[in-house]
């Protein structure tokens, strides 16, 4: 036992790494299916932890010790928290991209993902210990710009530019805070680096509002649960009813989306469920789009906005179509009224003479 305990005790510099990975893949395992509240209370502890161990960290103190003199407790504990802080750490990256990448295309929004991508990378391989700071401080203000970006639109009910100024106001005033308690607890060490840190701090902030404004940042916490082309979307009560044609094994795999075999004039429907959480009632529209084959451009041929109604947990049910539309490759966009993208699928438009059988099927 005591040499399992000596040989933790001699690796413990290689437990952060693995300690990261764990929360890393133990997100990946839980926030796929943890409901949003669950979800924020978890994020919310997991930010303090983070700001809590980055202080107590900061603080100057000597760990060594002779053979004879045993290590104080605030030493002992001490020397185990860059543990707790790099499982709280990839608690925090994995849960955002999870959630984040749910709320977007992965074409739209790739950017944004691999920012924080990079934010989990830098996080373990940085070692230059005058940049270590002023990144912890810098990933953590990133941390908490994505934390109330998501609560934000939670407690207010509406998923709009102002909300998303409104959770950049809070993020900057409890970093400020943050700041102020770090510079109180190691005055040395933040005046040191505190150049860093507000250069730092300037580019997360920066990054993050121009990410916003160019429509890279997924519009969490809307998310799309369902989207699929079909022959016919009917409405019957608070039922939808679809027609489709009998589909085999490998069309589920079909990487070029969905194929309807359409006669002269008939329509193409997409239905679609977003999820949005309890009270937040939005707008959110199609976009239909038309591959160029001579440009290879997307030509917008119709847009269909609608409202929606959060709290349903298997989404907001809507669809829209077009008309006779022109054989080739399509796709549909499920946006936000400024152009967020939530959700992308793709259909090809083949050209028929008669009608393919199909059935009718209930659809959640």
């Amino acid at each position: 036992m005591k040499q399992f305990i000596n040989g933790i005790q001699r690796y413990k510099h290689r437990l952060a790494t693995v300690a990261l990975i764990v929360g890393f893949f133990v997100d990946i395992i839980t926030f796929r299916n943890l409901d949003l509240n669950y979800s924020l209370i978890l994020l919310s502890a997991h930010l303090f932890i983070v700001a809590f161990t980055i202080i107590i960290l900061s603080i100057p103190f000597d760990l060594s010790s002779t053979e004879d003199e045993k290590p104080s407790f605030f030493a002992s504990v001490r020397s185990w928290l860059p543990v707790l802080q790099q499982y709280s750490m990839g608690n925090l990256l994995s849960a955002f991209l999870i959630l984040y990448s749910a709320s977007s295309s992965l074409i739209a929004s790739w950017p944004f993902l691999a920012l924080v991508a990079i934010a989990a990378i830098g996080n373990e391989t940085l070692r230059l210990q005058k940049y270590r700071l002023p990144f912890q401080t810098s990933l953590f203000f990133l941390n908490l710009i994505l934390f109330l970006a998501l609560l934000s639109p939670v407690l207010m009910g509406s998923i709009t530019v102002a909300t998303f100024l409104i959770s950049l106001l809070f993020s900057i005033l409890i970093f400020s805070i943050f700041r102020r308690l770090l510079w109180l607890v190691t005055r040395d060490v933040f005046q040191e680096h505190k150049k860093r840190i507000n250069g730092g701090a300037f580019v997360t902030i920066t990054l993050i509002v121009v990410l916003y404004f160019v429509n890279i940042i997924p519009p969490i916490p809307l998310t799309l649960k369902n989207i699929n082309f079909y022959y016919d979307v009917l409405r019957e009560g608070t039922e939808y009813v679809v027609r489709d044609t009998e589909r085999n094994f490998f069309d589920y795999f079909n990487l070029r989306g969905k194929t309807l075999a359409l006669t002269s004039g008939q329509a193409a429907y997409v239905y679609t469920a977003v999820f949005a959480p309890a009270r937040l009632d939005t707008q959110v529209v199609h976009r239909w789009e038309y591959r160029n084959p001579e440009t290879g451009g997307w030509v917008t041929k119709n847009v269909v906005d609608f409202p929606i109604s959060g709290g349903r947990r298997g989404g907001y049910r809507g669809y829209s179509l077009t008309e006779n539309p022109t054989p080739g490759v399509w796709r549909v966009s499920v946006e936000t009224l400024r152009g967020q993208v939530i959700g992308r699928s793709y259909v090809t438009i083949k050209r028929t003479n008669s009608s393919l059988p199909t059935s009718r099927f209930r659809v959640e």
